[in-house]
């Protein structure tokens, strides 16, 4: 019996990894076109909702799919994104972590590992598809979208988990343009 409950635990946590595999060609948004806007619930019980427009004039945006909350990968890479949240505030950027999870999931999550970001819930996977981040298993793919103060894209990285000081470096370069 253990047996089996060893092989089922690692099954569920491969399966966010296969999924990446097999992303198939990049259908996602290009770097210079306008960001899908999509709609952001508010923080609390009765919080107005806001989207991802209301950041043009005011933040850049990254906007992280993420395939599960809990799994290593994402455990690591939302931990050190808190570790370095002040690096990316001094970089005018918003993060946005989004994935299918439910969104008393990913409280425990933020609050697990210590992130300093703002989460989106996305279960119907309403989202997911304007960004080419669903993939063939129903989770979010791994993409990362730096959207600028106009509502452009910038910078993007499809399917590729990056350690927190190539993506803070990436996107300060992509800035810099």
């Amino acid at each position: 019996m253990r047996t089996i409950s060893t092989l089922f635990l690692v099954l569920v946590l491969a399966i966010p990894v296969f999924g990446q595999l097999n992303a198939g060609p990049d259908n996602s948004p290009k770097i210079g076109e306008m960001a899908p806007d999509f709609t952001i619930p508010g923080a609390g019980r009765g919080a107005p909702s806001s989207s991802l427009k209301d950041f043009q004039g005011k933040k850049n945006v990254l906007l992280m799919f993420f395939p599960a909350a809990f799994t290593p990968g994402c455990t690591t890479e939302f931990t050190e994104a808190g570790q370095n949240h002040d690096k990316f505030t001094a970089l005018n950027i918003e993060m946005i972590g989004i994935s299918r999870d439910q969104m008393g999931a990913l409280n425990k999550f933020k609050e697990t590992v210590g992130a300093k970001n703002m989460f989106v819930s996305d279960t119907d996977a309403v989202i997911l598809p304007k960004y080419d981040a669903l993939g063939p298993n129903r989770l979010a793919r791994r993409h990362y979208f730096l959207v600028d103060t106009t509502g452009k894209i910038v910078w993007k990285s499809t399917n590729v988990l990056l350690p927190t000081d190539k993506l803070l470096a990436e996107v300060a370069q992509a800035l810099k343009k």
